[in-house]
């Protein structure tokens, strides 16, 4: 009986033929052993291969298991895993410029401020309020390429937008988004409640703020509007966390 290796590519062969037939060779199975496991006529089995039949969807499900796979690995070929790029963090004053080794043009610094300025001055942050620059690769911010960004690290005890958002983790926020959305999220500023910045979902209506935690055990905050106070410090356009503890 033909093995894999007796089986060679012909013109008439499609893309998933050829694919198939890479994976059996790949994995040095033998033809008719393959097809016999899967309750496949190995003559059968054969005429898919060599393109003289459509391949069947039930028979393509049955070799995907037969070879450990999904349907969609073995029709496209495994996905490449996406790339996690970590900001790199940088000490004000130990750093005069970018760290070693990291492509300028690609990364955009934004400083990291402590919680209560980040909440409280409108204007340019003072330099001794920031305590390092998050340096953020620049697609992961698109647009928002601008230098009122701020970042700020959420206390380990914030726990309020988990699961969306985990305690520690440092967001970004673009102070010059302050109109409310229904999928955004906001850096509010609730002194009287969770401290100077804090982290939610935003609604509104003529007389009162409305705001909302992910974490399903954390109560909505009402504040009845006031003339000259706007607690929205900003949209929070990205956000990281740290697995390392």
């Amino acid at each position: 009986m033909a093995d894999w290796h007796e089986e060679p590519e012909t013109a008439e062969m499609d893309f998933i033929s050829k694919r198939i037939l890479a994976l059996l060779k790949e994995h040095q199975v033998k033809l008719a052993p393959f097809a016999r496991g899967l309750d496949i006529d190995p003559a059968h089995f054969r005429r898919f291969l060599k393109g003289k039949r459509r391949w069947r969807m039930d028979y393509l499900e049955k070799v995907a298991e037969g070879l450990g796979m999904s349907l969609e690995e073995l029709l496209t070929g495994p996905k490449p895993q996406p790339e996690v790029l970590q900001p790199i963090i940088t000490v004000v004053g130990e750093y005069e410029e970018p760290p070693e080794g990291l492509v300028i043009d690609e990364y955009f610094a934004v400083p990291m401020v402590e919680g209560r300025i980040a909440a409280g001055y409108a204007g340019a942050i003072p330099g001794d309020y920031v305590t390092s620059m998050v340096w953020v690769y620049k697609p992961e911010i698109g647009r928002r390429q601008h230098h009122n960004l701020r970042a700020v690290k959420l206390a380990k005890d914030a726990t309020s937008m988990e699961p969306t958002i985990r305690r520690g983790s440092i967001v970004i926020i673009d102070p010059t988004e302050i109109t409310i959305t229904k999928k955004g999220i906001y850096a509010v500023r609730l002194d009287q409640f969770e401290g100077a910045c804090a982290i939610k979902r935003v609604k509104e209506n003529e007389d009162f703020w409305f705001f909302l935690s992910d974490n399903p055990e954390v109560e909505p905050i009402v504040m009845k509007k006031e003339r000259d106070l706007n607690p929205i410090i900003g949209r929070v356009i990205w956000s990281w966390t740290s697995w390392v503890r």
